[in-house]
């Protein structure tokens, strides 16, 4: 599940001339660097754009070539994040798709789509997905600055216009100056029988450190994939 480390953060570097929030990270194999990634957000009132890139990096090319480009937009409201756009462009090594939704009283609509991959008789009506958020949207909840309360201790569903899964943050464990959180990602529908099969549930651990002005920022993850166990590390 190298897919949810590097779905994590996601944004073409251009999206935003004045970014209020810029986040960049390597992400290690074992002692390799196998892929970079650069998070970038603005937030303005009650509404956010955010977008994040994933690129090969070091010897990645060893494993496979692997590209995720996300973006999103949409409000900020008491219970979380509610989109309005959502877009991306995913080359994982085993799946190649290009896809646009829109939203509309919280149902998502699939305005573009392209891929390589047969979405099967398991694809999911998207008029049946009003209790999620798009992948970004949910990867910006764990990447977003924000207060010690808001950390962890919650759970997301999530749909990319074929897919639904789910996103769980455990309670926050305050250690010394790190608060810790004990997550994980699940396959619940849309996936073929052999991606069920594979694994269906991926464990990851999140860790965040406090800025200077108060607000607590993802600073590491670490999980168990399908390849081994990779990290996530905040360089800037």
């Amino acid at each position: 599940m190298i897919r949810l480390v590097l779905f994590l953060f996601l944004f073409p570097a251009s999206a935003f001339a004045q970014a209020d929030c810029t986040a960049r990270y390597q992400i290690r194999f074992g002692p390799l660097r196998v892929a970079e990634a650069i998070l970038q957000a603005n937030e303005t009132g009650d509404s956010y754009a955010a977008a994040g890139r994933v690129t090969s990096a070091g010897l990645a090319g060893a494993f496979r070539e692997i590209r995720f480009d996300l973006a999103s937009e949409g409000l900020i409201e008491a219970g979380g994040l509610r989109p309005l756009a959502y877009r991306e462009d995913v080359d994982t090594g085993r799946r190649l798709s290009e896809v646009a939704l829109g939203y509309e009283n919280g149902i998502p609509t699939i305005l573009h789509a392209l891929s390589l991959t047969d979405p099967g008789p398991w694809a999911l009506d998207p008029a049946r997905q009003s209790d999620t958020i798009d992948p970004m949207s949910a990867l910006y909840m764990i990447a977003r600055p924000r207060g010690f309360d808001a950390l962890c201790d919650w759970s997301i569903l999530v749909f990319d216009g074929v897919r639904r899964s789910s996103i769980t943050l455990g309670p926050v464990v305050l250690g010394g100056e790190v608060a810790r959180c004990a997550g994980a990602y699940r396959r619940l529908a849309g996936f073929s029988s052999e991606d069920l099969a594979e694994r269906q549930v991926f464990a990851f651990n999140a860790e965040f450190s406090q800025m200077e002005d108060g607000a607590w920022r993802l600073t590491r993850v670490e999980t168990q994939t399908l390849y081994g166990r990779v990290r996530l590390l905040l360089v800037d």
